[in-house]
C-alpha cells in the first residue's frame, strides 16, 4: 500500500492507549555561578512547563497525527494528577480514563534544564502493581472502550500497571474483536507480552531481553529469533536510534530501515512518537514493514525537538513525500515546539514576514541579514488568499507552493509558516520570537514593523533592515510591462 494512502487513513482511526501515565515537569533556567554553600551550580529559574509523558505522550501523538484516542491509566487525585486531567480536558480528540488508587501517587518526572542541558531529574513515584480492585475497575472501563476503537497500543514504562494478567486479558479481548495490539515493552521478561501483534524494543532492551549483545544486523537477527520464541508476535521491530530500525515479520524476510532524522536535539519521547505513528499505520492497513517505516519517520522528526514532543500528520506526510519545498514548512504548533527546542539550547529565534512574491535580490539580502541576527530564521508567508486580498489583481504572481519552494532553497531560511490573516500578530503572540525583523527605508523606526509592540512587550527585540535601492515587485512588474523605473526611494512592497 502506498504510504500516502496509509497516511490518508490516519484521521479515521480511534486508538486505545493503555499504560503508565506520567506528568513531565520542566524547570528551565540559566547557570552563571556556583553556590557558596556547596560545589554545585545555581539554576536561575526562568520558566517551567508541564507536559503529558509516558503513555500520555503516546496519546498526544495520536491526536497530533489526526486520530482520536481513548487513554486509560492510573493517576491520583493529587496536584500532578489534576494537572494531567486539565491538560487532557483541553485536548480535542482525547478522552482520558484515569483511575486513582489510595496511596499510589501520580508519577511525576521533574527535569532541571540549563542552556539546553539536563542538570538533574527528580522522580516522584511508587512502583508497584495496583490492587485487584483497581484492575477490576480498569477492566470494566476497557470492555466498553474496546468496542469502539480500531486498534490498541500498550505503553509500558515499567511502573506497575501492565501486569501479565492484564496484558493477556487485553490481548484476548482485542483479538476477539479483530483488533491489533502494538506494544512498547519494558524489562527483561517478554513472555508477559505473548500474543501481541507487534513488539517494539529498542536495541538495549532487545539485548537485555535476549541475552545477545546487539551490535550489528547478525546479532540483531539472533536476538529477534530468541525474543520471538517467547512472545510469538506477528512482527518484532528493534529500534536502533541513529542506525534506524530493523523489522522481523513472522515467516517473512527481515528488513532494515535507515534513520531519517536530520538534526538531533533530544531523544526524549521519540519512542512514543514512533509507536504512535507505527500503530496508526498498522491500524490503517499498512504492512508491518510499512508501519515501521512510517514510525521511523515520526521518530526522526521527534528527536528534532527538546523534551517530549507531538509529531503532526503534516510533518510525517512531508517527510514521506520528501519534497524539498516541504522540508521547512511548519504549522504554528510545530514552530512553538521548534522554538522551545532552540531556546533550550540557548539559541535566538528570528522572525520576519512578507509576501515574497517574485523572489528577488532585495528579499535575499533581507533574509540573509535577518538570519545573521540569531540562530534560526522563521519566515511567515502570506497565503494566496491573503495576498490577493491585500495586493489585488494580478497578485500573487507565484502561488504558495512555488513561493515555499523558492524560500526553502535558501540556506539561511530554517522554517516557513503560511498564514491567512492580514497581519502576523497571532503568530507573534504564539511563537514569541526573540527578534522581529522587517525591511524598510533608512531612518524608519521600529514602530513601522507590524507587531513591534507585542515583541517588545515580552522583552524581545525589533530590528529594521534598510533595503534602499533594492528592486520591488511593483517595479519589476512595471519593467516587464515596458514601464519606467520608479524614482529611487519610492515605497515598494515585499
Amino acid at each position: 500500500m502506498a504510504l500516502s494512502t496509509v497516511l490518508d487513513s490516519f484521521p479515521n482511526q480511534r486508538v486505545l492507549v493503555v499504560g503508565d501515565v506520567i506528568l513531565d515537569h520542566y524547570i528551565r533556567g540559566s547557570v552563571s555561578r556556583t553556590s557558596p554553600e556547596a560545589p554545585v551550580p545555581i539554576l536561575a529559574v526562568e520558566g517551567e512547563e508541564y507536559l503529558p509523558g509516558g503513555a500520555a505522550n503516546v496519546a498526544m501523538n495520536v491526536v497530533s497525527m489526526g486520530g482520536r484516542v481513548d487513554l486509560v491509566g492510573l493517576a491520583a487525585k493529587d496536584g500532578p494528577g489534576e494537572q494531567l486531567r486539565d491538560l487532557f480536558a483541553a485536548t480535542k480528540g482525547l478522552k482520558a480514563t484515569l483511575v486513582a488508587e489510595k496511596g499510589l501517587p501520580t508519577i511525576t518526572k521533574t527535569r532541571c534544564m540549563a542552556q539546553g542541558q539536563q542538570m538533574l531529574r527528580l522522580d516522584r513515584e511508587e512502583v508497584r502493581p495496583p490492587q485487584q480492585g483497581t484492575i477490576d475497575r480498569l477492566r470494566r472501563q476497557l470492555s466498553g472502550l474496546l468496542d469502539r476503537v480500531t486498534g490498541v497500543i500498550l505503553s509500558d514504562y515499567g511502573k506497575g500497571l501492565l501486569q501479565p494478567d492484564l496484558i493477556a486479558w487485553i490481548v484476548d479481548e482485542a483479538h476477539r474483536r479483530n483488533l491489533k495490539v502494538v506494544t512498547d515493552p519494558k524489562g527483561r521478561d517478554y513472555t508477559r507480552y505473548r500474543g501481541v501483534d507487534m513488539l517494539t524494543p529498542n536495541q538495549k532492551e532487545a539485548s537485555d531481553a535476549s541475552g545477545i549483545n546487539v551490535v550489528d544486523e547478525a546479532t540483531s537477527g539472533e536476538a529477534a529469533r530468541i525474543i520471538q520464541r517467547s512472545v510469538r508476535a506477528n512482527a518484532l521491530v528493534i529500534t536502533k536510534g541513529p542506525s534506524g530500525v530493523s523489522v522481523y515479520p513472522k515467516g517473512r524476510p527481515s528488513r532494515h530501515i535507515p534513520a531519517r532524522a536530520r538534526e538531533v536535539f533530544d531523544v526524549t519521547g521519540a519512542g512514543d512518537s514512533f509507536i504512535a505513528a507505527m500503530g496508526m499505520a498498522l491500524f490503517s492497513g499498512a504492512t508491518y514493514a510499512e508501519a515501521a517505516e512510517i514510525g521511523n519517520m515520526a521518530g526522526g522528526i521527534a528527536v528534532g525537538h527538546v523534551g517530549v514532543a507531538s509529531v503532526s500528520l503534516d510533518a510525517i506526510r512531508a517527510r514521506a513525500e520528501d519534497q524539498p519545498g516541504r522540508r521547512k514548512i511548519c504549522t504554528s504548533g510545530e514552530l512553538v515546539q521548534a522554538c522551545r527546542s532552540h531556546r533550550h539550547h540557548g539559541n535566538r529565534v528570528v522572525f520576519t514576514n512578507g509576501f515574497f512574491d517574485l523572489l528577488h535580490h532585495g528579499h535575499v539580502r533581507l533574509l540573509e541579514k535577518a538570519r545573521a541576527m540569531g540562530d534560526c530564521l522563521i519566515v511567515a508567508l502570506n497565503s494566496d488568499k491573503c495576498t490577493a486580498r491585500l495586493k489585488g489583481s494580478p497578485r500573487p504572481i507565484l502561488r504558495i507552493r512555488e513561493r515555499v519552494e523558492l524560500l526553502s532553497a535558501l540556506p539561511f531560511v530554517d522554517y516557513i509558516v503560511v498564514f491567512d490573516e492580514d497581519t502576523p500578530m497571532s503568530l507573534l503572540r504564539e511563537i514569541r520570537p526573540d527578534v522581529l525583523v522587517k525591511g524598510g527605508k533608512p531612518g524608519d523606526g521600529i514602530e513601522t514593523a507590524v507587531g513591534h509592540d507585542i515583541v517588545t512587550g515580552y522583552g524581545g527585540e525589533v530590528r529594521i533592515v534598510a533595503v534602499e535601492g533594492e528592486s520591488t515587485i511593483s517595479e519589476i512588474l512595471a519593467r516587464a510591462a515596458g514601464g519606467r523605473r520608479k524614482p529611487k526611494g519610492q515605497p515598494g512592497d515585499t
